[in-house]
């Protein structure tokens, strides 16, 4: 098992790499910690820049957006870039859909200017060819986030409707460790496969192979809207608690990290920007807090961290684990095209004074 001395060691050698190779992004960094004493939202920015995948998965958050007129291009992701840098952002996750399967790949990733970001990858792994892997790295790309559902090879080839997405998935994760990159395994939990020996399974493969487990817990959108019978309750978090506890390369958001306690993430440390646009405070609450196509980004990160439920501190988790918020704001987009603009959910009640 790790220990806390181990772990700071590791994480220096992370940075000490991250200096060398990318003074810029490793300047933001260290300025984390005094960002946020000093209350100041420096969230990811997860870009979903095309919805199109190769999979149908059975719990897609993406398939209710309406489709609009203007799609995010190149140069849309230069202005984007220029403005998130100026603010201080320091961390960018290119998702979908599928990113291995845009044939401008290497343009948008070029376009989110790789010298002065941190940037991931977020894929179900099926195109991570050795080759590809390689690429990315040349291409300026950090970090891989390889999705598994399940470690039972036959659940996670359901969930993902395809029988060979379960070997496509654990092979990306060596092919990316080989090419140089870091590497995360996602994981969806739910209330169902949540307090299960498999949980300890992925937790433990990944600390014996160097990848870390970033938990995606169970939401009720998308393909599971409404669906709160997947969420997870009080006694699975503290199991996943308990299993970070014995192997710390599982991780959930609401963890503390690198000292930082924040709870939920929402606006704070997350954003989403989708395929047309909109930014939202994650990727599972859809409502928009305005279009990049018509506001400067920073216009709109004022804007989130003035709604009190974003500004102030939760230990939960708003949109998978807040019964009140779920229930309260995030079914009032249940059935409505997405996403819904936030004037449709929040009140005046809902600002801070």
């Amino acid at each position: 098992m790790e220990t806390a001395k181990q772990k700071k060691e590791i994480e220096a050698a992370r940075r000490e790499k991250l200096r060398r190779e990318k003074p810029l992004v490793y300047e933001k960094i260290i300025r984390l910690d005094e960002r946020f004493q000093a209350g100041m939202a420096t969230p990811v920015v997860d870009i979903c820049y095309n919805r199109a995948c190769n999979l149908k998965c059975r719990h897609c958050f993406t398939t209710r957006f309406t489709k609009k007129d203007r799609s995010l291009s190149p140069p849309d992701m230069k202005r984007f870039a220029d403005e998130a840098h100026e603010i201080g952002l320091c961390q960018l996750v290119l998702s979908g859909g599928e990113p291995l399967i845009l044939k401008d790949l290497e343009e948008v990733i070029a376009a989110l200017q790789p010298d002065k970001f941190h940037l991931s990858m977020s894929t179900n792994g099926y195109f991570l060819t050795p080759e590809m892997a390689r690429n990315l790295k040349t291409w300026g790309l950090d970090k891989v986030k390889i999705s598994i559902d399940d470690f039972d090879e036959r659940m996670h080839n359901d969930n993902r409707r395809n029988d060979n997405a379960y070997e496509k998935a654990m092979a990306a994760l060596f092919n990316a460790r080989d090419a140089g990159l870091s590497v995360v395994i996602q994981t969806c939990i739910t209330h169902e496969n949540c307090r299960t020996d498999r949980t300890i399974q992925m937790a433990k493969f990944a600390q014996e192979n160097g990848f870390v487990v970033d938990v995606m817990i169970a939401h009720a959108v998308g393909e599971w809207e409404g669906r709160h019978d997947m969420l997870i309750d009080e006694a699975d978090a503290a199991y996943m608690r308990e299993v970070h506890r014995q192997y710390p390369s599982l991780h959930r958001d609401t963890f503390p990290t690198y000292g930082i306690d924040r709870g939920c993430g929402s606006v704070q440390s997350n954003l989403h920007l989708t395929q047309y646009g909109d930014i939202l405070p994650c990727g599972f609450i859809h409502i928009s807090l305005g279009s990049i196509f018509e506001e400067s980004l920073a216009a709109i990160l004022e804007r989130g961290m003035s709604i009190r439920h974003f500004k102030e501190y939760n230990p939960l988790c708003l949109s998978g684990e807040d019964r009140y918020f779920i229930e309260k704001y995030m079914a009032k987009f249940y059935g409505k095209p997405l996403p819904v603009h936030w004037t449709e959910v929040f009140g005046e009640e809902d600002f801070v004074r």
